[in-house]
């Protein structure tokens, strides 16, 4: 069953391994927008790494989840206002406890706001696709939504747009105090 959540609710993001262990939370984010794809900001937010560390993000995140598509993105600010896009090939979110969570396949997207792009830890996913026993059908389900992400980013799709950042942006905005409590 899903969680209801509204715009302003305060959430907890886990991210899982494919065994289901535990990968790495977010303590607090906010709800900012509620149809699919789920939209949720954080800023400064503490995070527990697998090894029980933890250390705290520097700056506002605008995180956008899916329902059916097999990556998240994040639209990281720095101080001066300047965003690129961080984007994980993962599974759809689900809720569970209360938490939203999805399984993280160690493959990512570095986006710059001006559309160049490039492929992280892509020796981190083959390491994991052999620890894990990815199925056959999990590595090309993964494959497709790198390239359909791929496809976004060269066409200039949301999230990766100016649009879509001062939308997201202004929604952290009327939401912002309710990440204090």
């Amino acid at each position: 069953m899903d969680q209801i959540v509204r715009p302003g609710d305060r959430i907890r993001i886990e991210s899982r391994k494919y065994d289901g262990g535990f990968h790495r939370s977010w303590l607090q984010s906010v709800v900012l927008k509620t149809q699919d794809p789920l939209l949720v900001a954080n800023r400064d937010v503490q995070v527990t790494e697998s090894d029980g560390s933890q250390w705290f993000t520097k700056g506002l995140a605008i995180c956008q989840f899916h329902r059916d598509e097999w990556f998240n993105t994040i639209v990281l600010f720095d101080a001066r206002g300047s965003y690129r896009f961080y984007c994980n090939l993962a599974s759809p979110y689900t809720w569970q406890q209360g938490v939203l969570v999805y399984t993280d396949f160690d493959l990512d997207l570095l986006v710059e706001a001006d559309g160049s792009y490039r492929w992280l830890d892509r020796e981190e996913f083959e390491q994991n696709r052999r620890l894990y026993s990815y199925p056959p059908q999990l590595v090309k389900r993964i494959r497709e939504a790198a390239l359909q992400l791929e496809e976004r980013v060269r066409s200039g799709e949301d999230p990766f747009t100016p649009g879509f950042v001062r939308t997201g942006y202004h929604l952290y905005l009327s939401y912002k105090n309710y990440l204090m409590g």
